[in-house]
């Protein structure tokens, strides 16, 4: 049994499940107590993952920091020498971690790609396995789809009150074509009336149902990595046209090669990361910025500021390895 035991409050349940998921997304195994079966003996089950778990992630939050049993587990994952990564959610550091370096996640935002990246050598199979296929083997048309990864990321719903556009001659005016027989129709329709956040939501809802899933589901990497040439052209194309350059796929992937980055699908260290962030206007002063903080108007916009997908800059910063097989596409 090879996992990482994630040390928490239920209070903030919330937060740790979006950690769980990201965690997997990166194809790195995850334990909660949640996923203790009914009938089990509970301090037994605990004590057996954590025992058995390869890494140690303890959340701190005032909450955690009142918990008996959190405590516990920190004591006793001290004692048995497991390597532990603690996230600075809320409250004050704790002693008993001071040595450690501490990711701050105070915003709610989900760690850097760097987190995940310290935690893969103490899973050296499956980095090995997730590593054995290159970008260039997968993005080959002779390439044969692997067996589907845990889901990455998913856009929160973006309330709008925006009306659903008249569709006019759209269609006759712009190439929709698409492999995977989608609608373009409301995207191109959103983008000619300058709604650009309801076409950002409208971008994901079109990829999402592209992959043959349903709103509200995840992107694996290897579902963006294979996403078809013909849409994602079709979607890049229209942003293109109707910010009049300032908005697509392909803008942000010639930033992104101007930051100094390679198409490799890896990530590229965090110098060139925040530059790239910091060009497109995802981060100011060092933070990332909120959703509704970005200026969605292409005379002020940065370059490059949109597509994001529906996502709020707070969790595309922690979104780095799904982002980066979009931008690695060599089809843009």
């Amino acid at each position: 049994m090879s996992h990482i035991f994630i040390s928490y409050s239920r209070q903030d349940q919330e937060y740790v499940t979006l950690l769980a998921q990201a965690l997997e997304s990166h194809r790195l195994p995850v334990w909660l107590d949640s996923r203790i079966n009914y009938g089990s003996e509970w301090p037994r089950e605990i004590q057996r993952h954590l025992d058995a778990c390869l890494a140690f992630v303890l959340v701190m939050s005032p909450r955690s920091r009142e918990s008996t049993w959190v405590n516990n587990e920190l004591a006793r994952a001290i004692r048995l020498k497991k390597p532990i990564f603690p996230l600075w959610l809320e409250g004050d550091l704790w002693f008993e971690v001071e040595s450690y370096q501490a990711v701050d996640v105070r915003q709610r935002n989900i760690p850097h790609a760097r987190f995940f990246n310290d935690l893969r050598p103490y899973f050296p199979a499956l980095a090995a396995t997730a590593d054995s296929t290159t970008l260039q083997e997968v993005t080959a048309n002779s390439f044969e789809p692997l067996t589907p990864q845990p889901v990455g990321w998913a856009p929160p719903t973006i309330p709008t009150s925006s009306p659903t556009p008249t569709s006019t001659s759209t269609a006759a005016e712009d190439d929709l074509s698409s492999e995977k027989g989608m609608d373009y129709t409301r995207l191109c329709d959103l983008l000619k009336a300058q709604d650009w956040r309801t076409a950002d939501q409208e971008t994901y809802e079109v990829m999402i149902r592209a992959v043959g899933k349903k709103s509200g589901q995840w992107f694996t990497s290897n579902e963006l990595l294979n996403f078809p040439c013909t849409d994602l052209r079709t979607i890049d194309r229209l942003w293109v046209k109707y910010s009049r350059g300032k908005f697509g796929f392909s803008v942000q992937k010639k930033i992104y090669v101007e930051c100094g980055a390679k198409l490799d699908g890896e990530y590229p260290g965090d110098r060139i990361w925040y530059k790239f962030c910091d060009r497109v206007g995802w981060r100011k002063g060092g933070k990332y910025l909120n959703y509704y903080d970005l200026q969605a108007n292409p005379p002020l916009s940065p370059n490059g500021e949109f597509p994001l997908g529906g996502y709020s800059v707070l969790v595309v910063g922690g979104w780095e390895g799904m982002w980066l097989c979009l931008l690695s596409r060599r089809d843009l």
